[in-house]
C-alpha cells in the first residue's frame, strides 16, 4: 500500500503538529500497513515542480493520495485553475486514478476572492463532488459555513467537517521550569496590513505598542511572570524583535525569552513541547491557538484574521478570543488571563471538555472514511 501525502512538511512547524495529529490516526483506519512518501507542496510554490506530465506518472504509482491538511481551499488564487492554493490543471488531476482524500481542509476567504476564483472552485468542487473517487473534508474553523456561503446549491452534504489534525497532536512536554505563572505569546508577522489596516484600528506599531504595555502591567503586578515568544515562520522572527524593542530592557532580559525558528518535525516536536509548559498561551496563528488546546493549555486567541474567531465560535470558545485590533483589546485581555490566573484548574477542565469534544467530532466521521476506503478497493501497486 502507498500513499502519497501532498503536503508542507517544512515550511511551518503548525504544519508538522496537523500531520503528527492526522497520520497516526488515518493509519489506524485503513487496518494494514502503508508506505507513506512525501510531496513537498511548497516546491510547487517555488516553481521546483510543476503538477505535469511527469507529476501526473509520478502520482498513478500511488495506491491513495492524501491533500493536506491545510488551509489549500484559499479563494484569492487568480492565476489557480482551480481557483485556490491547489493550483493543478483540471487535465492532470482527471488523469489521476488514484483514489485521493482532500484532508481537513480549510476554505478561507480571508485574503478575498473574485467571480473567477469562486466560479473556478466550483467547477473544481463539483468534480470531487460527482465522483467516489475523492473524499472531501474540510477542517473545523467555519470552512463549512464559509463553504456553504459559495457552494450552497452543490452537493455539499457530501463533505466531511472534521477537526484539524493539531488538535491531535500528542507532544511530550519540555523540562522547563518557571518560578512563577509563565506565558507563551506568538505574534503572527505576515499579511500585516490585511491583519492591522490602520485608521480607526491598531497598526502592526500600535498594536504592539499596546501588547509591551499589558506585558509591562503584569510585570509590575507580579515580579515572577515571565513570557516565553514563539515564532512559527520567519516574519514572526522580526515581529518578536519588534515587541522586544517597545519593552524596557529588564523586561527584555529577564522576563522574556524567545523560543528556536526552525522548521520540521523535530522542531515542532522540541517547540511545542515548550507550549506544554506554559500556564496559558496568546496565540495568533491557527496552531499557536489549536496545538496549546492538543496539550490541555488554556488558550486566548489574538484575533486579527476571521479564521481565528471562526474556530473559537465553532469550540464554543468564543469568550476566549479577543480583537487586537481594536484599540483597547488589553483590559479585555487582562480580564481573561486574571481569570485563568484565579482558578487555573477551571480554565484546564473547560480545555479537557473541549478535547473530549473534538475527539468525538472525530469519531463520528470514522465509519465515513472507513467505510469509503474499503470501497476504494485499494491494492498493493
Amino acid at each position: 500500500m502507498k500513499i502519497l501525502h501532498i503536503a508542507s512538511f517544512c515550511g511551518n512547524i503548525g504544519d508538522n503538529a496537523n500531520h503528527a495529529g492526522f497520520r497516526p490516526w488515518f493509519q489506524s483506519l485503513l487496518g494494514y500497513s502503508a508506505k507513506w512518501e512525501n510531496f513537498e507542496i511548497r516546491d510547487i510554490y517555488r516553481k521546483e515542480r510543476r503538477f505535469d506530465k511527469a507529476f501526473l506518472t509520478y502520482a498513478n504509482k500511488f495506491n491513495l493520495i492524501i491533500w493536506g491538511g491545510g488551509n489549500y481551499f484559499e479563494l484569492w488564487v487568480d492565476h489557480s485553475p482551480t481557483g485556490t492554493s491547489l493550483s493543478i490543471p483540471e487535465e492532470i488531476f482527471k488523469g489521476i486514478r488514484s483514489s485521493m482524500f482532500f484532508n481537513a481542509l480549510g476554505v478561507d476567504d480571508g485574503q478575498g476572492h473574485t467571480t473567477q476564483t469562486i466560479s473556478r472552485f466550483r467547477k473544481f468542487l463539483k468534480m470531487l463532488l460527482s465522483s467516489p473517487q475523492y473524499l472531501v473534508s474540510v477542517r473545523n474553523d467555519g470552512s463549512m459555513e464559509t463553504l456553504q456561503n459559495y457552494c450552497f446549491d452543490l452537493p455539499i452534504h457530501r463533505v466531511l467537517k472534521i477537526p484539524d489534525g493539531g488538535f491531535f497532536a500528542n507532544y511530550k512536554s519540555a523540562a522547563c521550569t518557571f518560578p512563577g505563572p509563565h506565558f507563551g505569546i506568538n505574534i503572527a508577522g505576515d499579511m500585516l496590513s490585511l491583519r492591522f489596516p490602520g485608521g480607526n484600528q491598531h497598526t502592526f506599531q500600535s498594536f504592539l505598542s499596546e501588547l509591551a504595555e499589558w506585558i509591562k502591567k503584569q510585570v509590575e503586578q507580579n515580579s515572577t511572570i515571565t513570557f516565553t515568544l514563539f515564532p512559527h515562520i520567519f516574519s514572526d522572527v522580526t515581529g518578536c524583535a519588534q515587541l522586544l524593542q517597545t519593552l524596557p530592557d529588564f523586561i527584555r532580559r529577564e522576563k522574556i525569552r524567545v523560543a528556536g525558528y526552525a522548521s520540521g518535525n523535530q522542531a515542532a516536536a522540541r517547540i511545542f513541547g515548550e507550549y506544554a509548559t506554559c500556564d496559558a498561551v496568546l496565540g495568533m496563528r491557527f496552531h499557536a491557538n489549536v496545538v496549546p488546546i492538543s496539550l490541555g493549555v488554556p488558550t486566548v486567541g489574538l484575533c486579527c484574521y476571521p479564521q481565528i474567531y471562526r474556530v473559537y465560535n465553532e469550540l464554543g470558545m468564543s469568550e476566549n478570543c479577543i480583537n487586537v485590533t481594536k484599540f483597547g483589546f488589553s483590559d479585555q485581555l487582562s480580564a481573561i488571563v486574571d481569570q485563568i490566573c484565579r482558578t487555573p484548574s477551571v480554565a484546564r477542565k473547560k480545555i479537557a471538555v473541549i478535547r473530549k469534544a473534538l475527539s468525538a467530532q472525530r469519531k463520528k466521521q470514522t465509519a465515513v472514511i472507513t467505510d469509503w476506503l474499503k470501497g476504494q478497493k485499494l491494492k498493493y501497486r
